[in-house]
């Protein structure tokens, strides 16, 4: 991972800017090829930039949003709070918090890992 530092305060503030508008074109282009979102063990684990797209614009035709609560860099990646929402007909149906942490290497982002919990968040991505 890079030093989490400038460059990556940088890109977080980039991906402040591309999740706010829901510019997935902006999103899309901070990730690696690579990039993997997922515990790699669920059938839902996307893996590759387009496996992302298409994951985020089915949420989003799907009329899920969410509203960023929390964006901050810290040892080991950058950390995203989300306040979700979702439409009543689809499981999972209401609001909640979600948190997201981004693991950045080469000045992209190469995974991203969900967490439920803020304090579980917090400890992937090294915030104090």
């Amino acid at each position: 991972m890079d030093d989490v530092s400038g460059a990556t305060s940088t890109l977080a503030e980039a991906l402040r800017v591309a999740l706010s508008t829901r510019d997935l074109d902006a999103f899309v282009a901070l990730l690696s090829d690579d990039v993997q979102w997922g515990d790699g063990k669920d059938a839902r684990t996307c893996r590759g930039r387009s496996d992302v797209r298409a994951t985020m614009d089915r949420a989003m035709a799907n009329g899920i949003s969410g509203t960023i609560t929390e964006l901050a860099t810290g040892t080991k990646g950058i950390l995203c709070g989300f306040d979700l929402q979702v439409p009543r007909e689809h499981a999972g149906a209401g609001r909640r918090s979600l948190y997201h942490v981004y693991l950045v290497r080469d000045g992209r982002i190469y995974e991203i890992k969900p967490f439920d919990t803020r304090r579980s968040a917090t400890a992937a991505a090294g915030v104090a």
